[in-house]
């Protein structure tokens, strides 16, 4: 699979079921999550098959309940139907080529696998994909769109494509400053972005506990670093920023499929999510 795969014409879905199960990132519990083929025209709908009432949950900016750490979606009308750590896995549907899913979890949050897209993208493969009748929808940016907050910033900008270019920017030695620029146009997300982990901090290990994340965290599904080195080794020399990268592209797959520049520094998923909201509100506005 390669870039092409993004520039169909046709909407997509999968074969057939996809079964994934492994360890939750913050809760720490065990999770399975079943991929679904999917009418044309249904977008990515999430649901949680433990809860007595089955309710729908559209990846859309307005499903989203919280941003602490991770993307979690959500029904406003019932508390307890909650998904979180969305975005590895909508970052792999996006990469994949899909349009239109059933995502049916177990409990409250997916399985981490290894902390990256690159299993849920091998596995969807692995399913193979199918073509729909209907014409893919992709919402071209017309006009600059940004959200900022303090030193960390986030836009898009109109562009006959999509791109990334993203800047890190940590006071930490390992990871200092960095950059990298995603065309998809040109580049394999599945060899460039897909396999870039999560990452955190061995001195914020505790407090995180403490605060009910990270639970499930290990050095199978995230890059610990400590004062001066990582614990594990990277997969790539400048692997933080790409996976923020990973991260901005999950987040803005809530919209579906948009064209344009985004151009992020220090961002992370509540200014992502902000903007998916007023692209979101552009989008409903062209609709009238």
């Amino acid at each position: 699979m390669t870039h092409l795969q993004l520039e169909r014409e046709k909407q997509q879905t999968i074969k057939k079921e996809i079964i994934v199960q492994g360890i939750a990132l913050h809760s720490g519990q065990e999770a399975e999550l079943k991929l679904k083929p999917a009418q044309p025209g249904s977008g990515i709908v999430f649901s949680r098959l433990d809860l007595e009432e089955k309710i729908k949950i559209p990846a859309e900016p307005a499903s989203v309940v919280n941003l602490v750490r991770n993307t979690t979606i959500g029904s406003k009308k019932i508390k307890a139907a909650k998904i979180s750590t969305i975005e590895h896995l909508m970052a792999a549907v996006w990469g994949s080529g899909i349009d239109n899913l059933i995502i049916e979890v177990s409990g409250p949050e997916i399985p981490v696998i290894d902390g990256s897209a690159l299993p849920y993208y091998q596995q969807i493969l692995k399913a193979g994909l199918k073509d729909q009748p209907q014409k893919r929808r992709v919402f071209k940016i017309k006009e600059p769109i940004f959200a900022r907050a303090e030193a960390s910033y986030i836009t898009i900008l109109p562009y006959d494509g999509f791109k990334i270019s993203y800047t890190l920017d940590y006071e930490h030695p390992v990871i200092g400053s960095s950059y990298f620029e995603f065309e998809a146009a040109q580049m394999d997300f599945s060899q460039e972005i897909a396999g870039a982990r999560t990452f955190g901090f061995a001195a914020e290990v505790e407090k995180l506990h403490e605060q009910g994340l990270a639970l499930g965290g290990s050095l199978e599904n995230a890059v610990l670093i400590e004062a001066t080195k990582t614990v594990n080794p990277l997969r790539f020399e400048n692997e933080f920023v790409r996976h923020k990268i990973l991260d901005v592209i999950g987040d803005m797959f809530l919209n579906g499929r948009i064209m344009g520049h985004i151009i992020a520094v220090k961002s992370g998923h509540r200014l992502h999510v902000k903007l998916a909201e007023k692209i979101r509100a552009k989008m409903l506005e062209e609709e009238k």
